[in-house]
């Protein structure tokens, strides 16, 4: 697996990136890191209590943000370009529970059809069973766009050089 590089950790005053999914600096967040492996991109991440619907279960709608937070990912690293979500349908297959531990999040791009991509997350909880996935459809601006107006730092920022 390799480790995807954060590129938007660099852009300038911490307070100006604040991405509730991705952001290292925003306390309330997910603070999610992404690895690639393969046509896969995968999150590793630790639910906290203060994000709980039930007691010791992961709220849906948190689940959801972890799901669609991979799939915008995808579409930076695998399709190369910005987007945004366009339609997100999410099967809710089993609780999450915190105390299973580490959550784990697998997506993969499945089509991509003019400007719009297809993307397949499954979400897994700390002992391995499937406990969501999803359909996740994003519009992807072309490149020129996603430089100039959502501050796509163009593929190679995402890696180590």
């Amino acid at each position: 697996m390799i480790k995807i590089k954060n590129p938007f950790t660099m852009m300038g005053a911490r307070h100006d990136y604040n991405c509730f999914g991705c952001s290292p600096f925003n306390e309330i967040g997910l603070q999610l890191e992404f690895w690639e492996d393969g046509n896969q991109l995968i999150a590793k991440w630790q639910p906290r209590k203060s994000l709980e619907g039930w007691i010791n279960v992961v709220h849906g709608g948190i689940q959801a943000a972890v799901i669609d937070e991979l799939a915008g990912w995808i579409v930076m690293v695998k399709i190369k370009t910005a987007g945004v979500t366009s339609a997100l349908n999410v099967r809710y297959l089993k609780p999450v529970n915190i105390s299973k531990g580490e959550v784990t999040v697998k997506g993969k791009l499945i089509s991509e059809d003019k400007s719009l991509a297809t993307i397949a997350v499954s979400l897994f909880d700390g002992e391995g069973t499937e406990c969501a996935n999803a359909k996740v459809i994003n519009f992807c601006f072309p490149e020129i766009i996603a430089k100039t107006k959502y501050h796509y730092p163009g593929i190679q920022a995402f890696y180590e050089q």
